[in-house]
């Protein structure tokens, strides 16, 4: 799978997934020496993802310790929440809830966009946007049935639909 593509994907699993608490929890283990916890990371290994997830970790880690305790991780969600809750009902409805979403997942945004602007100039040409998917078939069709399926996944894949557990 293509650099790009793979680093796509997964800033979309990093964002849902809490990505920045993740790759924290590995630099707060490993901070110190020349091993900063982004080693053996895959896509953050490039430096530019895992720049953005530690300047989230670092923005909630209040106490400038290396280590998310439960209460600053707390803290930053009760806020958080305040802050989106226009209506102050203690719920939030969807356009509130995408305001929180938008929010937290701005610094990723911002590095993809950086990722695609590939001559650096703050607009994404068409170009640049097409660029990552182009040619995604030719290059992931392992199969070469013309398309994309499970049967192309990295694990073994039957005919009767079910996965080796490798």
């Amino acid at each position: 799978m293509q650099t790009r593509t793979k680093t796509l994907i997964a800033v979309g699993l990093a964002a849902t997934l809490g990505g920045a608490a993740i790759v924290g929890v590995s630099h707060a283990k490993h901070r110190g020496g020349d091993y900063d916890g982004r080693h053996g990371l895959g896509f953050l290994d490039k430096g530019s993802l895992a720049a953005t997830a530690l300047e989230v970790f670092d923005s909630i880690d209040a106490d400038g310790n290396g280590t998310l305790s439960q209460a600053e991780i707390d803290q930053v969600r009760n806020d958080r929440h305040a802050a989106h809750d226009a209506d102050r009902d203690g719920t939030l409805g969807l356009e509130e809830f995408a305001g929180l979403w938008n929010e937290t997942t701005r610094p990723f945004t911002v590095r993809v966009f950086q990722m695609l602007d590939t001559d650096g100039d703050a607009v994404i040409t068409r170009a640049e946007y097409d660029r990552p998917l182009a040619r995604i078939v030719a290059r992931l069709d392992r199969n070469g049935d013309g398309g994309l399926s499970l049967r192309d996944g990295r694990h073994g894949y039957h005919d009767d639909d079910r996965w080796d557990d490798d």
